[in-house]
C-alpha cells in the first residue's frame, strides 16, 4: 500500500540534500533557515558518522551550532523572512571561515528561506572566495528524500570542478546511490569493497557516503558507475554518461540475497573484463553455511517455508527484499507498502516481480492492519505496530531506529548481507 511520508517520521528533499553533503569528509553543511530544520538532521548525521563523543551540553555553544556538532544554522526568525537572511548567513560565514577547519562548504537554503529571494550565491561567494563552496539554493518544497538527495549530488557536480581524465583507470567503479541516512551504510560499502577486491576491482568513489573532495573530483576517472539504489543515484549516472561518456549498470535494487548479488557482479566482471572466480568461491562457502542452518531448522519446524511478512521502503527496496525472501525462503509476503512513491523508476520491475507470483494485491493491504509473522521496515513503523498489540518479530531494514547500537557494522547487501537476513529470518521465526 502505498503511504504518504508525512503521516511517518520519514525526512523529505531538504533532508535529502543535507545527508548528501554530510556524507562527504570535512565538509560543513550550513543551514540557512530556522533552529527547526536544524535539530533532526543534526543528530541523525551525527549517530550516522559520529563525531561528538560525550553528551555534554557545554560543547559546540557557538549560537549557530547549538550543543550539535553538525549542521550549523542560521536561525532565521520572523524578521529575517521580511528584511533578509543576509546579516546573519553573513555572521555565520565568518564564524565558519575563522574558526572551522574544513575542506568544502555546503550551503544550503531552507524552502521557507528560498522564498525570501536573497542572493545565496553572491552573499557566500563574496566571503568565501579563497574556499570551496557549494551553494544549493532552492530545494524542493514537500518533495521525497530520495529526489533532493539526487539533485544536491548533481548540483555538487556541476559546481565541483571534476577532473576529466585522458581515458578510465581499467578495474575501477564508482557506487552511486547510497546515503548515510540508510541504516547499514558503513557495512554496505565495507561489503560491496570487499566483493570488488575478490575481482580485482577497486572502489574509486562512494559518492556522498563515504568520499572526500579528492575521490569526488577523480569521478570521471573510473571505468564504471555502479548504482546500488535507483531512487538515488539512477538520474546521477545519467548526467555523468551525457557529461563523460561513463557506462553505467543498474541495480535491480539493492542487491539483496545472493540471487541479487551474483547477478551484480556478473554484470560488473564482464564490463571490465576481470576474474569472477574467487567471488564465487567465497559465495559458494556461504550458500553452504546457510543451507546447512536452514535445512536444519526445517526439518524441525518447516519454517522458514510458507511464513509471512511485511516489508516497507522504496520501490527498487521492496523488489530486492521480496525476491529474495520469496524466492529463496518460500515466504510468503501479506504487505508490500512503499514509501517514496513518487520515486517510481522501479515501479514497474515491482509490479511485474509480484504479477509472476500473483501476489499484486498486496500492494493494497495496509501495513498497519495484517503484518504478519516478520515486518522488515523502520523502527517507527515496528513501534507503532507493537503499540497496537500485533505479534510478530521486527527486524529494522531503515531509519528511525529503534535505538539499538550497531558497534560492529552491518550490513542486508552482498554476501554477508545475505548471511544476516538468514540468521534475522530463523531467529525471528523461532523467537
Amino acid at each position: 500500500m502505498m503511504s504518504d511520508y508525512l503521516n511517518n517520521i520519514t525526512p523529505d528533499g531538504l533532508s535529502g540534500i543535507i545527508f548528501a553533503y554530510e556524507g562527504i569528509a570535512r565538509s560543513v553543511v550550513l543551514l540557512n533557515g530556522p533552529t527547526g530544520c536544524k535539530f533532526y538532521h543534526a543528530a541523525t548525521a551525527d549517530n550516522q558518522t559520529l563525531k561528538q563523543f560525550e553528551f555534554d551540553p557545554l560543547n559546540y555553544p557557538e549560537e549557530w551550532y547549538f550543543g550539535q556538532p553538525r549542521v550549523p544554522c542560521t536561525y532565521l526568525d520572523s524578521g529575517d523572512y521580511i528584511y533578509g537572511s543576509k546579516s546573519k548567513l553573513t555572521e555565520a560565514l565568518r564564524f565558519i571561515q575563522d574558526n572551522v577547519s574544513f575542506d568544502l562548504l555546503c550551503v544550503v537554503n531552507s524552502p521557507g528561506a528560498a522564498l525570501i529571494g536573497d542572493d545565496l550565491t553572491g552573499i557566500v561567494r563574496q566571503l568565501m572566495c579563497d574556499k570551496p563552496v557549494i551553494i544549493m539554493e532552492t530545494p524542493g518544497f514537500s518533495t521525497d528524500i530520495c529526489m533532493g538527495y539526487e539533485a544536491a549530488v548533481i548540483e555538487l557536480l556541476k559546481q565541483l570542478p571534476l577532473s576529466k581524465a585522458d581515458g578510465p583507470e581499467l578495474k575501477t567503479v564508482n557506487i552511486l546511490g547510497l546515503s548515510i541516512y540508510r541504516k547499514y551504510y558503513t557495512g554496505d560499502i565495507a561489503e560491496i569493497r570487499r566483493l570488488m577486491a575478490l575481482c580485482d576491482i577497486r572502489v574509486n568513489c562512494v559518492v556522498c557516503a563515504e568520499c572526500d573532495q579528492a575521490s569526488l573530483r577523480s569521478i570521471p576517472k573510473a571505468a564504471v558507475n555502479i548504482v546500488l539504489h535507483p531512487e538515488y543515484g539512477l538520474k546521477t549516472a545519467r548526467y555523468l554518461q551525457e557529461q563523460f561518456n561513463m557506462p553505467f549498470i543498474v541495480c535491480d535494487g539493492p542487491p539483496v540475497g545472493f540471487f541479487a548479488t551474483e547477478e551484480l557482479m556478473r554484470k560488473v566482471c564482464t564490463l571490465l573484463d576481470t576474474d569472477i572466480s574467487d567471488f564465487m568461491t567465497d559465495c559458494e562457502k556461504a550458500r553452504a553455511r546457510v543451507y546447512s542452518h536452514i535445512s536444519r531448522i526445517n526439518s524441525l519446524t518447516g519454517l522458514p517455508k510458507g511464513a509471512s511478512f511485511s516489508v516497507e521502503g522504496t520501490y527498487s527496496e521492496l523488489y530486492a527484499y521480496t525476491d529474495f525472501l520469496v524466492r529463496y525462503f518460500a515466504m510468503i509476503p501479506n504487505n508490500i507498502s512503499v514509501l517514496s512513491g513518487r520515486c517510481d523508476s522501479f515501479k514497474s520491475q515491482l509490479i511485474e516481480l509480484l504479477g509472476s507470483f500473483g501476489l499484486e494485491r498486496v500492494l493494497e493491504r495496509d501495513i498497519m492492519d495484517s503484518p504478519g509473522e516478520l515486518v522488515f521496515a523502520s523502527g517507527n513503523t515496528i513501534a507503532k505496530l507493537k503499540l497496537q498489540k500485533h505479534v510478530f518479530s521486527g527486524i529494522e531494514i531503515a531509519l528511525p531506529s529503534l535505538g539499538y547500537i550497531d558497534v560492529i557494522p552491518k550490513t542486508h547487501i552482498g554476501i554477508q548481507g545475505a548471511l544476516m537476513l538468514t540468521e534475522q529470518v530463523i531467529n525471528g521465526l523461532l523467537f
